[in-house]
């Protein structure tokens, strides 16, 4: 279960970092659905693991509740982190956004709640990828929805943009 409980923490702080990096620089509006299936397919598995080799035992009704609860906390500060951030259009006529000190402690305050229940829950941390995927996919999926309500018609560029970007890439392949 240490090995478990230490890759999760390791492989989730890293990620953390990462996507906290991205949120606070200034960058281009795109909704990128890979990144987010990925994280929750890893997290999947580490719960399934946990379950199977690890010796973490729960009942049905232990997992729909603290599964209710996680997605709610999920979702919730998802929308606390998107609302903290900034938009606007670059003189290139792209939806930008940026977050701020705010969206940070958003962060903060989602983890720590979450690896707090998750530790008292299984005593470990096998569902912290699992909820790193959910929490960041509803916050793009806000983000780019409060940015369609705001400029919605800048926002078809960035989604011209992302479109060619794409093909270019799949043409490189072939």
């Amino acid at each position: 279960m240490q090995n478990l409980d230490l890759t999760n923490w390791v492989l989730a702080g890293w990620l953390v970092i990462v996507i906290i990096r991205r949120q606070l620089a200034p960058r281009v509006i795109r909704f990128k659905a890979n990144f987010f299936i990925l994280i929750m397919l890893m997290g999947i598995a580490s719960i399934g693991d946990a379950l199977t080799k690890q010796q973490v035992t729960i009942t049905s009704s232990q997992a729909v509740i603290f599964g209710c609860l996680s997605l709610i906390s999920a979702v919730g500060f998802a929308l606390l982190r998107a609302w903290s951030y900034h938009f606007w259009v670059n003189d290139a006529g792209l939806v930008m956004r940026q977050g701020n000190w705010l969206t940070l402690l958003w962060w903060a305050l989602s983890l720590a709640g979450h690896l707090a229940v998750d530790q008292l829950w299984t005593g470990s941390s096998v569902t912290l990828l699992l909820y790193v995927g959910v929490t960041l996919g509803v916050q793009r999926g806000w983000v780019r929805w409060l940015a369609r309500r705001t400029y919605p018609a800048a926002l078809k560029a960035n989604q011209q943009l992302q479109t060619e970007r794409h093909q270019r890439r799949h043409s490189c392949d072939d």
